[in-house]
């Protein structure tokens, strides 16, 4: 092996575990919540601020959360999306959502 390969190596070497050193440490600040939270983004704004007729996440009280959530979860509320976001969270989720967006509160 040449001195250049060997040093190449090393630098890809010492990359690839910065990188991943990287992503686990970033991993570990963002809670599951948070990541739960950056979908509704799409549509409710980053930190849940609201735009237009959609509501603001962040000025709703827990109850309130969990009532729409569990209601479009199980078709009691009608949506044209939010049924089917809401199908998808297991009801632990559902919490973790409304505490997260409660946590956001202006």
């Amino acid at each position: 092996m040449t001195k250049r390969f060997k040093k190449t190596g090393l630098i890809l070497m010492l990359m690839g575990f910065v990188l991943m050193t990287s992503q686990s440490v970033l991993a570990a600040s963002v809670s599951r919540a948070e990541m739960l939270a950056h979908q509704c983004y799409a549509c409710h704004g980053t930190g849940g601020i609201g735009s237009l007729k959609i509501p603001e996440l962040n000025s709703l009280k827990k109850s309130d959360i969990l009532e729409s959530l569990n209601g479009f979860k199980t078709g009691e509320e009608k949506s044209t999306i939010m049924d089917k976001h809401a199908k998808a969270y297991t009801d632990a989720e559902i919490k973790l959502l409304a505490d997260y967006f409660v946590s956001l509160k202006k």
